[in-house]
């Protein structure tokens, strides 16, 4: 049996799993290791080797692995699998590295990696926000006809248009890359809004109160607490004001949210949905059940060749 080796590289953690030509998970669950994403070249690169050479322990020595994608945040050069982040507070040690070289290297150097990988296996790079939106539809026949947009809300904003099951980077009525993280919103960018670091500022900014997490004010939305409950309710009115324009531009007939934020839907969908009532056309709403299981099964759509 063929499988492929799945990461979902993020700035907090690492999720990874080994993917089925069907595009089920053959792994008995998702693992999840910490990022790492701040210490230096040496660190990252033993570290993604070592993810990977596990995920191998975990299934049978029969799987042929025909290849290994990963999925990373932007600014990146996927096709040539270099890293453009910089600044940023993650993954600086990667900025203008050839990962697609140097990890190559080090696995053709690991005799239990080579027993298991195909003669002439490779290496693709993708964002994860549109592997996130592929895997979703591999998940959902229905996504795969019309337009969609698919976003993903967590450490930042991740965005993807699909038309016909196929991304959507470059295009009239499509951002550039279909990324909609950069454009202006309320006197900065979106990301800095739709995000975690978003509702925490907002909660700040409403109530003088700093909190540790999201989490913590979604706990106390929960309990009844006013004001995490206005922070959220402001939020889905931002949410829906920052995303009206694709709506208007694009007309995707579902719009779908992922990502940690989106498991407190119920908190901010009032806000959400008010912001959209006067944004034609109407759209139908769908909140993914398991975000980084749809970013793994996504990988696969990139050996699809």
């Amino acid at each position: 049996m063929n499988g492929f080796i799945a990461l979902d590289v993020g700035g907090t953690s690492i999720k990874s799993g080994i993917i089925s030509d069907s595009g089920q998970l053959l792994s008995p669950k998702i693992s999840h290791s910490p990022s790492h994403s701040l210490e230096d070249l040496g660190t990252l690169l033993n570290h993604f080797t070592s993810i990977i050479i596990d995920e191998l322990k975990n299934v049978s020595s029969s799987i042929t692995i025909q290849g290994i994608g990963m999925a990373f945040p932007g600014p990146f050069d996927y096709k040539n699998g270099i890293s453009l982040m910089q600044n940023i507070n993650k993954y600086d040690a990667l900025y203008g590295i050839d990962l697609h070289h140097v990890l190559k290297v080090k696995l053709d150097s690991c005799e239990a990696f080579k027993a298991q990988a195909a003669p002439h296996y490779s290496i693709r790079f993708e964002n994860d926000a549109s592997l996130y939106a592929l895997g979703e539809t591999v998940q959902d026949e229905s996504l795969m006809t019309g337009k969609v947009l698919c976003l993903c809300i967590g450490t930042g904003l991740g965005s993807a248009f699909l038309e016909d099951g196929k991304l959507i980077t470059s295009r009239q009525d499509v951002p550039p890359n279909g990324w909609v993280y950069d454009t202006p919103f309320l006197g900065s960018i979106i990301d800095n809004h739709i995000s975690a670091r978003g509702i925490l500022k907002l909660h700040e900014q409403l109530h003088g109160i700093s909190m540790p997490d999201v989490k913590s004010i979604a706990d106390l939305a929960l309990q009844g607490d006013l004001y995490a409950l206005t922070t959220f309710k402001y939020f889905g009115k931002h949410f829906g004001e920052a995303i009206s324009s694709f709506l208007k531009t694009f007309e995707p007939h579902t719009l779908v949210i992922g990502g940690q934020i989106a498991k407190s839907y119920t908190l901010f969908e009032s806000g959400l949905q008010a912001s959209l009532a006067t944004c034609p056309p109407s759209v139908h709403i769908e909140l993914s059940p398991d975000s980084s299981l749809s970013t793994l099964i996504g990988v696969k759509q990139l050996f699809l060749d």
